[in-house]
């Protein structure tokens, strides 16, 4: 049985479960991608519901158990509404998302891609136009290429990494339709 923590992390992932659960993946500080459970998270008296939307910086407690585990509490620290407004921003941010939800593997330390995922989102934050936004992520793809041990593409400054990326992970990445 494993013990119970608290950690720092971003949420990646949040699916809805039953009646009022949610299933949520979240990028940590110090335990990697873990997979949890937010028991009664949609109900309306839920005080963890508003900080479980997707890109959010959260502190978070876990119970002990297996997997999957059951948030305790979750507290929001940042959301980036600059990223959630432009919907080529969430577009991006989306796919990196899911990128590293099918690349990370389950609940190994690496410290590394969370600060880097939260300095991408950061700067996202900012960015003032489409090509600012397109390089940064660019950049992000490609490191995140190198620290996860892929070989790049021949032409990385002009193939197609989401294309890259489904080929790595044997799948084709969804939220890229929706931008």
């Amino acid at each position: 049985m494993r013990q119970s923590y608290t950690d720092t992390g971003i949420v990646i992932r949040s699916v809805d479960s039953g009646e009022a659960d949610k299933f949520v993946s979240i990028v940590s500080e110090n335990h990697g991608l873990g997979n949890f459970v937010a028991k009664g998270a949609r109900r309306l008296s839920s005080k963890k519901a508003p900080h479980l939307d997707m890109l959010n910086v959260v502190k978070y407690s876990v119970g002990r158990g297996e997997s999957p585990r059951f948030l305790n509490q979750v507290e929001s620290v940042s959301y980036f509404p600059g990223i959630k407004k432009d919907f080529s921003k969430i577009g991006l941010s989306l796919t990196i998302s899911e990128i590293l939800s099918n690349t990370l593997p389950q609940d190994v330390e690496d410290r590394e891609i969370y600060l880097s995922f939260k300095s991408f989102l950061e700067a996202l934050e900012y960015t003032k136009t489409k090509k600012e936004t397109n390089s940064l992520g660019r950049r992000f793809g490609l490191f995140l290429m190198r620290h996860l041990g892929y070989p790049p593409p021949k032409f990385p400054d002009t193939d197609n990494l989401s294309g890259y990326f489904e080929t790595l992970m044997s799948r084709k990445i969804i939220s890229t339709d929706l931008h």
